[in-house]
């Protein structure tokens, strides 16, 4: 995962190409093909301020590359950056460019944003779920042949006992 100021960085750039766009008259489709662009990474930059950075090997040694208090600098800029784009947004669809879009269109437009969150963590879980029965099932699978391997083995030393022991 990028870092915050990358993250931060390229939802700027796709919210001023969203400005553009809105700017000059696009289709609605195009607006919101953009406002998706912006959402997503919003949702990245959102990801990263609650913690979900990737988790670092076991047993690979921690090295921070910034101090506590600049990546908090960080996280906050990005929180007031975040918050100045919904306003915007808010503005442009309820008095400004997009009002032909209306009221209807912004609540549209945070309902799917919404929706879409919803489905990436039910997905999220899903994924988990899968990978834990995956590793249920193979190590299930390991059990019953080392069981299986076992008892075969038994079975043969037993059976050889029984041939060479047999009075002829």
């Amino acid at each position: 995962m990028l870092d915050p100021i990358s993250l931060l960085a390229t939802a700027t750039a796709v919210f001023n190409g969203l400005k553009k766009a809105v700017e000059i008259g696009r289709e609605a489709e195009d607006v919101f093909g953009q406002l998706g662009k912006w959402a997503g990474a919003v949702s990245d930059l959102q990801e990263w301020m609650n913690g979900e950075q990737a988790k670092p090997p076991l047993f690979k040694k921690l090295t921070f590359s910034k101090s506590a208090t600049v990546e908090a600098f960080d996280a906050y800029a990005a929180q007031v950056k975040i918050k100045e784009m919904e306003k915007t947004l808010y503005h442009w669809f309820h008095y400004g460019p997009l009002q032909h879009l209306g009221r209807d269109g912004y609540v549209e437009f945070v309902q799917m944003r919404r929706r879409i969150k919803e489905q990436r963590e039910k997905m999220i879980y899903e994924q988990l779920r899968r990978r834990k029965k995956l590793i249920r099932n193979a190590s299930d699978a390991g059990l019953i042949a080392v069981v299986v391997a076992t008892g075969g083995l038994i079975m043969f030393h037993i059976i050889m006992f029984i041939v060479n022991r047999w009075p002829r």
